[in-house]
């Protein structure tokens, strides 16, 4: 391995200039992303910093990983989570361990500053090397689609109230809804009934080549069970969507207050643990990942 691995500093323009031009060359984008997207994009404003970590050889840099932080509690107890995002490595040098050196470095260096673990969704490419070589577990995800059919939406709401979080590690929501209204103030909304909430982004779905307004949730905080279908109503009273959905880790608690899950297309959340306790479940949605 002749490159090397470090900590950069994204609001070194020089920086930030050399990663958005990376990230252009290795999705063959026409546009650059603008001056300064990365640092607020992982600024999660958790308990501890987000960091982002370069390769470089001859002095350029030729991959790079986001590690963007959240808290979490188990069993009262607080932990940092650093969400994997941001993976890209320059074309021209694949094939020399870049990707697996990025990360492995990652473990070290967030174990070190007292990080819990690791988490995030993987794309096709990179989940076998993720789950095969690097350790992590993956652990499968779940959809639900609530159409805006009024007589048939109760049968999507489970009759009971049964939900703990004993044994769940349970994300911070309100830190993942700030910092997700903080990039999209314009499409992401936030519901709420009594003490509970849910908040989520308004998009335009195409499909058999007609645009449907959906929205997509992106976490929820329940103070009571029963507010659920409330807000679920809620949404499409005053938004009117075509349909609400629902995308979760398989293990999340939340889960058994509704009917219909499915399997989705997508890769299930990848879990690498740090300092962790054993736990049972994780409350998580897609709103925790960067690529919603």
């Amino acid at each position: 391995m002749n490159y090397s691995i470090k900590i950069a500093d994204i609001n070194d323009p020089e920086i930030d200039f050399a990663i958005r031009k990376l990230i252009r060359l290795a999705y063959d984008a026409v546009e650059l992303l603008p001056e300064k997207f990365l640092a607020s994009n992982i600024q999660s404003h958790a308990s501890k910093p987000s960091i982002f970590l370069v390769a470089e050889e001859n002095n350029e840099i030729i991959g790079c990983n986001a590690f963007i932080a959240n808290d979490f509690k188990l069993n009262g107890k607080e932990y940092v989570g650093y969400q994997s995002c941001w993976t890209v490595t320059d074309p021209r040098h694949q094939g020399r361990g870049i990707f697996s050196g990025l990360i492995n470095e990652a473990k070290k260096i967030l174990e070190s500053a007292g990080a819990s673990f690791i988490y995030g969704i993987a794309n096709n490419r990179s989940n076998p090397i993720i789950t095969k070589r690097l350790g992590f577990i993956e652990t499968p995800a779940r959809v639900l689609r609530i159409p805006n059919i009024p007589f048939v939406r109760h049968l999507y709401f489970a009759d009971t109230c049964f939900r703990h979080d004993r044994d769940a590690c349970v994300i911070n929501e309100k830190q993942v809804m700030e910092h997700k209204l903080r990039q999209y103030p314009l499409t992401v909304v936030t519901i709420k009934v009594n003490e509970s909430w849910l908040w989520g982004k308004l998009i335009r779905k195409k499909k058999y080549g007609i645009y449907w307004p959906v929205f997509f949730v992106g976490g929820v905080q329940l103070a009571d069970e029963k507010d659920l279908k409330i807000l679920v109503t809620k949404i499409f009273d005053l938004h009117k969507v075509s349909f609400v959905q629902f995308f979760s880790c398989k293990t999340n608690t939340f889960n058994v207050l509704m009917r219909g899950w499915k399997k989705p297309n997508m890769n299930g959340f990848i879990f690498f643990n740090l300092s962790m306790p054993e736990c049972k479940h994780f409350n998580c949605m897609l709103g925790a990942i960067d690529i919603f």
